[in-house]
């Protein structure tokens, strides 16, 4: 099955760096997010990152909470995320994280797309339910 919407980050909370040197930046941020479309929900998120100022090569990986409904179904899950980027592109893979599933969404299993176009933010998740 796939389900698509949008949705908006209504917090970015960065901690200062925890380890600055050799030109490598390593951080903690905060998220929290309102999805909306097939699925409504909020989500926490727990990002950490490594940004190269100079060259503004870049990488996390984040856990994220979902809690709402998809396709009218209520629980929550969780989403494992890892992304890179460098100069020549970038890449990201969300999952969703096997047995987290609760609720009406127990045995959920899936991948997460996100897209950006300016300020909007995209979703689009393929998935079965178990």
């Amino acid at each position: 099955m796939r389900a698509s919407g949008t949705f908006t980050v209504d917090a970015w909370e960065p901690e200062t760096p925890y380890d600055q040197r050799d030109g490598v930046d390593l951080g903690h941020t905060t998220l929290r997010k309102t999805f909306a479309g097939d699925m409504t929900a909020t989500s926490e998120v727990h990002m950490t990152s490594v940004v190269v100022p100079a060259t503004q090569s870049a990488a996390y990986v984040a856990i994220e909470r979902v809690e709402g409904t998809l396709a009218g179904r209520g629980g929550s899950f969780v989403l494992q995320h890892s992304a890179t980027a460098d100069s020549s592109g970038q890449s990201l893979l969300v999952t969703v994280v096997p047995d987290t599933g609760t609720g009406e969404l127990t045995g959920l299993v899936g991948s997460l797309l996100i897209t950006k176009d300016g300020d909007q933010h995209t979703w689009s998740l393929d998935y079965t339910l178990g």
